[in-house]
């Protein structure tokens, strides 16, 4: 059925019951109601409903109904970001259900007040609203294991201990814990695959694979969405299907492998999304996958003798490679642009660039010693055009001091960048490189600082500000 099929109906349905003076019923018709338009996103039209129902469960006296009426206003108003108005309704839930000593309702305000926190988590970033979420979670699962043994059925305990283990890997994720979030969001995934409770084990297996791929570990992200995909083809959700198809493509792209990227993609743009952004999102990926694939087909095509076309085609391949994070690709591509250029005798400033997209690339994949070599390379071919001679110094500077390098070797870099940027006379430039030199002293603890500095006030002002932008004419 339609969302908004059910909501006519439930709409209907509540106008009987209004008729009738049927409050309770009512008021489980508010909450319906407020169910799906939330589902839908329409927060503010649920949080009326859930009010409506908080009014009706007052008048009935109904202390558990106004509890989790208040539990819905509170989720609603977390979803709109509105998190101290969220805490408040959630406070309510949580004393509420204490009043009347209700155990399986205080464990679901506990876990609710958890999630608020991290959502405030995400706003705030502050290790605090991350200490408010583990403790409620904790304190939610420590009433699952010692309270609820027996009050309430298996699968229900099942089902609260699988969202408990899952929020808690989100809170060991935000503190940077990556294998105790692995544990954590494993543990859930365990008691939901033996319990066959179908939506949870597809969020913590979605949210697992979504991880995976934030921390680079591609194969194992795949491996997670393909079993997120599965459980939603079992529960028949083709919008949560579509969204493990749009997570497995972007995976795919940032592997280089375009074909199965697209299969995927497409599979996702034919079942749908809920939201417009997601649509959009799913397009442009559905794009990007498309002209790799039409990039990789036209040089695999590309007749022998035709470096100027292959050039060309190489060079598109690796900016949009690297555009996807697939460095390792785009290396091939560019190195495959600097062979076709030499081959057509490019002239140097054409060949500088290519070495730039490669020295920039080696970087991206925290290979600082090969990025400083084309940098080097660069160089040489930058003879003549101190402005230029001055940023390939800089870049030197920066990959020696990611490599390791101390202020002995990063020294003479600075020292050579400001030569160039003096013979250029642009002073913008001049301040640029003894602030960044003056930066890498400092982390060093030079003895020098103090004369860069003196050196940095005195042309740049008191302060050594340059307006920070290069202004000058070419």
């Amino acid at each position: 059925m339609s969302s908004s099929r059910e909501i006519k109906q439930l709409q209907k349905a509540k106008t009987k019951a209004q008729s009738c003076n049927n409050l309770r019923e009512e008021a489980n018709l508010c909450n319906q109601l407020g169910e799906v338009l939330a589902r839908n996103g329409d927060f503010q039209a649920a949080i009326e409903e859930h009010r409506q129902e908080l009014a009706l469960s007052e008048a009935l006296r109904d202390v558990i109904g106004c509890a989790v009426a208040n539990r819905k206003i509170g989720e609603c108003f977390a979803e709109l970001g509105n998190i101290e108005a969220a805490l408040k309704h959630q406070r309510c839930h949580l004393a509420l259900a204490r009043s009347v000593n209700d155990a399986a309702e205080e464990q679901r305000a506990l876990a609710t007040i958890g999630r608020t926190f991290l959502f405030r988590y995400e706003s705030d970033q502050s290790q605090e609203s991350l200490l408010q979420a583990e403790e409620a979670f904790k304190d939610s699962l420590a009433i699952v294991d010692e309270r609820l043994e027996g009050a309430v059925p298996a699968r229900e305990l099942s089902e609260m201990r699988a969202r408990l283990y899952l929020n808690l890997g989100f809170v060991c994720d935000a503190r940077k814990d990556p294998q105790l979030c692995s544990d954590f969001i494993r543990r859930s995934v365990y008691i939901a695959e033996k319990n066959q409770l179908l939506e949870d084990l597809y969020r913590a297996n979605f949210n697992l694979g979504s991880i995976h791929f934030r921390n680079g570990q591609l194969s194992r992200a795949v491996r997670c969405l393909e079993q997120a995909k599965d459980c939603a083809r079992k529960m028949k959700d083709k919008y949560s299907e579509s969204e493990c198809y749009h997570s497995i493509g972007q995976v795919l792209l940032c592997l280089g492998d375009f074909v199965a990227a697209r299969r995927s993609l497409k599979k996702a743009y034919k079942l749908g999304s809920q939201q417009a952004a997601d649509r959009e999102a799913v397009k442009r990926s559905l794009k990007q996958a498309i002209r790799g694939c039409a990039l990789e087909e036209a040089l695999a095509e590309l007749p022998e003798g035709r470096p100027q076309d292959a050039g060309g085609l190489a060079e598109q391949l690796g900016d949009l490679c690297c555009k996807l994070g697939c460095y390792s690709k785009a290396l091939d591509a560019y190195h495959t642009q600097l062979s076709s250029a030499l081959a057509l005798g490019r002239p140097s400033r054409e060949l500088a660039v290519i070495h730039v997209s490669l020295a920039a690339t080696y970087t991206d994949l925290r290979q600082h010693d090969k990025a400083v070599q084309h940098y080097r390379q660069e160089l040489s071919l930058r003879e003549g055009n101190p402005k230029e001679e001055c940023e390939t110094w800089l870049n030197i500077a920066a990959s020696l001091e990611d490599s390791g390098q101390g202020l002995e070797q990063l020294e003479p870099c600075y020292r050579t960048a400001l030569e160039c940027a003096q013979r250029a006379q642009r002073l913008k430039l001049q301040c640029r490189v003894l602030r960044q030199w003056l930066s890498v002293q400092q982390r060093g603890g030079s003895a020098q600082s103090e004369l860069t500095a003196a050196s940095l006030a005195e042309l740049c002002g008191a302060d050594g500000a340059d307006g920070e932008s290069e202004e000058e004419e070419e």
